[in-house]
C-alpha cells in the first residue's frame, strides 16, 4: 500500500491544484490510463479476459481504501476509455465462439458474472451521503443484465445438447433462471439515490430492462409474471414511460391468462 500511497500522493495534489483549470467536470478526480496501469490495471485497448477482471477487480479495490473517489469515470478525458472497457460487450464474444466447448464457455461465464458484481460492488462509493457513481452504476447494471442474459443463452443451448459434458450441466437450468429472476426484481426496485441520475441515462436502464422482459417473459412461470407486474406497478422511478410499463404489464398479463 506504501507503494500505491507514493505514485498517487503527487499526483492527488495536482489535481486538486490544478483541477479548477480543467475543462472537465469538478467531480473527476480519476487518474490517467497510466498511473492505473502502473497499479496493475490491465490494458483496457484489448479484450478482456476473466483473469483480466479479476486484476482489475483488485486494482480497484485496493485504489478505493485510500482514494474511493478516484476510480476510472464514464465521462471523463482521462479515464473514459478504460471505463468502458469494464462495461464493453466486446469481452463476452467468448460466449458465440464456437471453436470453444460449450461447457467451457458456461463454466467461463459463470466466474464472468461474479467478477461483473463484485466491480459494480467496488463502484458503490458515497460521498456527501449519496452515490458518487451514479452514471457508472447505471452502466454497469446494464452491463450486468447483458452478463445474465448471455447466461440465459447458453444455458437454452446446454438444455438442447446431446453432448455428455454439456448434459451434466442442464440441472444448473433453475439457478440461472432464478439468478436471471431476481436480477429483474431488484432492477425494478432500484435505490432511491439513482433516481437523481439524468432522465436519459435511467431511460437506458429501463428500456434495457423491458426488453429484457419481453424477450424472456414466455418462461416465466404465472407466479413470477405476477411478482414482476406488482414489482413493475410500484415503482415510481420516474424513467420508466407509462406507455411502456402498460405495454409490458399487459403482455405478462396476456401469457399469465392465457396459461390458465
Amino acid at each position: 500500500m506504501t507503494g500505491l500511497k507514493n505514485i498517487l500522493l503527487p499526483l492527488m495534489l495536482i489535481i486538486m491544484v490544478c483541477g479548477s483549470c480543467r475543462r472537465e467536470p469538478i467531480k473527476d478526480m480519476s487518474l490517467n490510463p497510466e498511473v492505473y496501469r502502473k497499479l496493475g490495471m490491465p490494458d483496457h485497448q484489448k479484450i478482456w479476459t476473466n483473469e483480466d477482471y479479476y486484476n482489475a477487480n483488485f486494482t480497484l479495490s485496493s485504489l478505493k481504501i485510500d482514494y474511493p473517489l478516484s476510480l476510472p469515470r464514464k465521462i471523463s478525458k482521462k479515464s473514459g476509455e478504460l471505463f468502458n472497457r469494464f462495461v464493453n460487450e466486446e469481452n463476452l464474444s467468448f460466449v458465440s465462439d464456437t471453436t470453444i466447448p460449450l461447457n467451457v464457455r458456461a463454466y467461463r461465464i459463470q466466474s464472468f458474472e461474479r467478477l461483473e458484481r463484485e466491480i459494480e460492488q467496488i463502484y458503490t462509493v458515497e460521498n456527501k451521503k449519496e452515490l458518487f457513481y451514479k452514471e457508472e452504476l447505471i452502466d454497469l447494471k446494464i452491463f450486468g443484465l447483458y452478463v445474465n442474459e448471455k447466461m440465459l443463452e447458453l444455458a437454452w443451448k446446454i438444455m438442447d445438447s446431446e453432448d455428455e459434458s454439456d448434459r451434466v450441466m442442464q440441472s444448473g437450468m433453475k439457478a440461472v433462471k432464478n439468478n436471471y429472476l431476481k436480477l429483474i426484481i431488484g432492477l425494478l426496485n432500484v435505490p432511491d439515490e439513482l433516481k437523481d441520475c439524468p432522465a436519459n441515462q435511467l431511460n437506458r436502464l429501463s428500456e434495457a430492462i423491458f426488453i429484457s422482459i419481453k424477450k424472456n417473459q414466455e418462461w416465466f412461470l404465472p407466479s413470477e409474471r405476477t411478482a414482476i407486474i406488482s414489482r413493475i406497478e410500484a415503482s415510481t422511478l420516474r424513467s420508466y414511460p407509462d406507455h411502456i410499463k402498460e405495454n409490458v404489464i399487459r403482455e405478462l398479463k396476456t401469457l399469465n391468462d392465457s396459461n390458465e
